[in-house]
């Protein structure tokens, strides 16, 4: 990149959890930015009144029509779309449109290593896509994040409801990263002038136990809160029949778990190394959100 050019960078998943936070990031940087939407009628999570450098597009990822016209006049692409038995197809339809219109670099948010990988099948789509990326010849970097911290949000309902934390985890430890931290990692790739087709894994500052989560989310939310451990075959179940789960997904959710367990996780946080600052912790988090974890009163008095 010349000196003084100021990138266009296209922001796949712009809604998503990540993704917002790496548009968000982006703003504030010398850069052009281009959410790209997957339906016209899909809101943007930030607008566009107070940003003179955003712009949206609208790009159905199962489109190559689309999806090269959301890549065109576009410097560095950020990849991430959802995780679904389409992934591979969508992700290669990308980094095929992103080669057709010239751009120049990808980061791709992906998964960690793990092995074996037969561990975990969502691993394997991702490996796959990382596969294809190097064969494309565009320069990329792909980061490597654990758990995410806003991935606990989608035990609301049994915690609110019930007080309770699901899982067959046992108490094996998980380590968890803020996805601020990952989003701030991606920015920092997406604004270099140069890639260096890395692999980069992102940890958290710590591994924690679900009892360990439950004990900490009793004291931010000032509750009772406790982790009910289940068996693999009862926890399916749970999440297909009441939860109401794709099996994918339910399947997904079962061989984390089951991951954790049979491979100890990091402890510590490489975020300081690759951002010269600290990672966010895990009770900074749950005290920041505590609100998503306490059930509203059913009665109001006034």
């Amino acid at each position: 990149m010349k000196k003084h050019y100021k990138k266009t960078i296209a922001v796949f998943g712009c809604t998503g959890t990540v993704g917002t936070y790496v548009l968000k990031e982006l703003l504030h940087k010398n850069c052009e930015v281009r959410g790209v939407l997957s339906s016209p009628q899909r809101k943007p999570t930030v607008t566009t009144s107070n940003f003179f450098n955003l712009s949206y597009i609208s790009a159905n990822i199962e489109n190559k029509e689309e999806v090269e016209k959301a890549c065109i006049c576009v410097d560095t692409v950020f990849l991430l779309t959802a995780t679904h038995p389409n992934q591979i197809e969508n992700e290669k339809r990308i980094i095929d449109a992103a080669k057709q219109k010239g751009v120049q670099q990808i980061v791709k948010l992906s998964a960690p290593e793990i092995n074996p990988i037969e561990l975990v099948e969502v691993a394997k789509w991702h490996k796959e896509i990382e596969y294809y990326l190097q064969q494309s010849a565009i320069e990329f970097c792909c980061i490597k994040p654990y758990a995410f911290m806003q991935n606990l949000e989608r035990n609301t309902v049994t915690i609110k409801r019930f007080k309770k934390i699901i899982g067959s985890m046992d108490d094996a430890p998980r380590n968890y990263v803020d996805a601020r931290d990952v989003a701030e990692v991606a920015v920092h790739y997406l604004l270099s002038d140069t890639l260096n087709n890395e692999f980069i894994t992102i940890s958290g500052p710590e591994a924690v136990t679900y009892t360990d989560i439950a004990k900490k989310l009793s004291y931010v939310t000032n509750t009772s809160i406790r982790y009910y451990n289940v068996s693999k075959e009862e926890h399916l179940t749970m999440l297909i029949k009441r939860a109401k789960l794709p099996h994918w997904l339910a399947n997904h959710i079962i061989e984390l778990d089951n991951l954790a367990k049979k491979i100890p996780e990091l402890e510590k946080s490489n975020i300081t190394s690759l951002l010269g600052k600290h990672p966010r912790v895990l009770d900074t988090y749950l005290l920041e959100n505590k609100h998503k974890f306490i059930r509203k009163p059913i009665w109001k008095y006034f």
